[in-house]
């Protein structure tokens, strides 16, 4: 629950400390003295929009910090575990900074925080309801998840979501593959032509740059051969050739070794000559042996088909390759998609029939608190002087419509004011004043079953007097019982209904209009309530109204 509110410069607020006690706490005061300050403060702490017009006149910044005690809220005392942050003795303090310049920094138990953490935490510890809930009360939207609030319903419910989440995702992978294959079937016939050329190239990595070099050695091929036939001729063709002469001359030579030994030398010399000689000989042969005899024309047609290809793709004729291998991958993709198809659609199927299963399921308790729930608002209202008051939920399954991320339901709230008549629409039969009470009964049922240990209700009884406004601060009463109840009122019987009060005042100062807040004594209580009653004006008779409202109520 809410321990403490200190603020700083928020609006006409200089410097506050407000400590706030169990049970209903009326917040009171004249117009304009500021009874939403508690709200809008709360508000920023707890992660709302801020502004820099909020920020008191002639100050650079406000601040705002809420203390809440976390024993009776278990699942924010885990968040704040979760964020591995200090909890003093299960407390957590959540702190707000607002700067002139717009900008904003939040902090949990003095650690700077993002706000997403801050809001996260602030759904498990406070609910405010403010004096438009019974416009909103008119969207079925809102009736529905009011429904659900009511069942308790929160964990089925997000069953339901993340069945839904998976539906929606297998049937968008489904959706693009469907949408692939399409775009596949189009481009199919000119793909496999392509392929099909590429093919009858049969060119791989490496190939054709050896092309090229086969080309270039087919383009000289006959001055290739000339030159190493020349080669081979002048080593050894006939009798002239050098190697004949030479190894006669050597022959020659070796007859003459005996008279002068030194022929020995130029005798070896001669014969290393002549395997060098033998050796280009054996080499020029083996070179023009190998040369294969591929027609030049097959080779210029191969090439002028290269190059068109690689023109065609936007390619260098070396990557015809890479064309080749991405044709051939989005093919094969596109031929194995019937079958992934086939799979994916089993899928979908799988995950529809498990989120309508889930929504069954939540549709049956929704209808079944809906029973409860018109049963005891019909009971609360009645109470609000509205003794032939009916109130009706239909719940209608959609089971036309496509999967919802809530399920498959609608809901309708009915109502009906008089006797004898029939149930329809709000917006339809309910006047405002009807609207307003019922929104109350709606909203003081639905607070009662959440576990938020804060309610905060703003200037929800607006609209209303009398016996109507007596039996408000009855359902107030009754529900701080319970939980810790905040109600900014304007209403003696509201706020005489309360277990405590707070008075919001302003006064002038030196540095302008300042507000304060103050719980009241008894007889302070006594006093302010006077006051509401009599209009400023306060006597003896007023007074003891007052005491008299005051004395129908007692702390429990």
């Amino acid at each position: 629950m809410l321990e403490q509110l200190w603020v700083k410069n928020l609006a006409l607020s200089s410097s506050l400390e407000i400590d706030f006690e169990r049970g209903m706490i009326a917040v009171t005061g004249e117009t304009g003295a500021g009874k939403s300050l508690i709200i809008d403060a709360l508000s920023l702490a707890l992660g709302g929009k801020s502004s820099s017009s909020m920020i008191r006149n002639g100050k650079d910044r406000l601040e705002v910090s809420a203390t809440f005690s976390l024993k009776d809220c278990p699942k924010a005392l885990e968040k704040v575990n979760a964020l591995d942050l200090e909890n003093g003795e299960n407390t957590v303090v959540l702190r707000r900074v607002i700067a002139r310049d717009g900008r904003s920094k939040a902090y949990i138990n003095d650690r700077p925080s993002v706000l997403a953490n801050v809001k996260s935490l602030a759904g498990d510890l406070v609910s405010i309801h403010g004096q438009h809930e019974s416009v909103k009360l008119m969207d079925e939207d809102v009736q529905l998840s009011l429904v659900d609030v009511y069942a308790k319903d929160a964990e089925l419910l997000k069953s339901v979501n993340s069945a839904f989440y998976k539906y929606a995702k297998l049937r968008s992978e489904l959706n693009e593959l469907a949408q692939k294959q399409r775009q596949g079937a189009l481009e199919y016939k000119s793909r496999r032509y392509d392929l099909d050329l590429l093919k009858k190239l049969d060119l791989n990595a490496g190939d054709y740059e050896k092309l090229e070099l086969d080309f270039d050695k087919q383009m000289h091929l006959s001055k290739l051969k000339g030159v190493l036939g020349t080669v081979y001729n002048f080593i050894s063709g006939d009798e002239t050739a050098v190697l004949g002469k030479l190894n006669s001359v050597n022959d020659e030579l070796l007859k003459l070794i005996s008279l002068e030994p030194k022929l020995k030398e130029i005798n070896e010399a001669l014969e290393n000559a002549a395997s060098y000689l033998d050796d280009a000989k054996e080499r020029a042969s083996d070179i023009l042996s190998g040369y294969d005899e591929i027609s030049t024309i097959d080779l210029e047609e191969k090439m002028s088909s290269i190059h068109d290809l690689a023109r065609r793709f936007g390619v260098l004729p070396q990557e015809l390759y890479k064309v080749r291998e991405e044709l051939e991958n989005s093919i094969e993709e596109f031929l194995s998609l019937k079958e992934k198809i086939n799979l994916l659609t089993l899928k979908v199927k799988e995950a529809r029939d498990e989120y309508e299963r889930l929504s069954d399921e939540l549709s049956e308790v929704r209808v079944k608190a809906a029973l409860k729930m018109e049963k005891e608002v019909s009971e609360r209202i009645k109470s609000l002087a509205m003794p032939d008051a009916v109130f009706k939920i239909e719940i209608e399954k959609n089971i036309e419509i496509k999967p919802q991320l809530n399920g498959r339901d609608s809901a309708r709230f009915l109502f009906s004011a008089n006797l004898g008549q029939e149930p329809k629409e709000l917006k339809t039969v309910a006047s405002g004043g009807e609207l307003s009470r019922l929104a109350l009964a709606i909203e003081v049922l639905s607070s009662g079953k959440n576990s938020t240990p804060t309610l905060i209700f703003d200037e929800v009884d607006s609209g209303i007097s009398g016996r109507t406004a007596a039996a408000v601060g009855k359902l107030l009463h009754e529900l701080g019982n319970a939980v810790q109840v905040i109600a900014v009122t304007h209403l003696p019987q509201v706020a005489a209904s309360a277990h405590s009060q707070l008075l919001v005042s302003k006064f002038n100062r030196d540095d302008g209009v300042v507000s304060e807040i103050k719980t009241l004594d008894h007889a302070g209580r006594v006093e302010e309530i006077s006051r509401m009653i009599g209009g400023n004006v306060i006597t003896e008779a007023t007074r003891k109204s007052a005491r008299e409202l005051l004395g129908q109520f007692s702390r429990d």
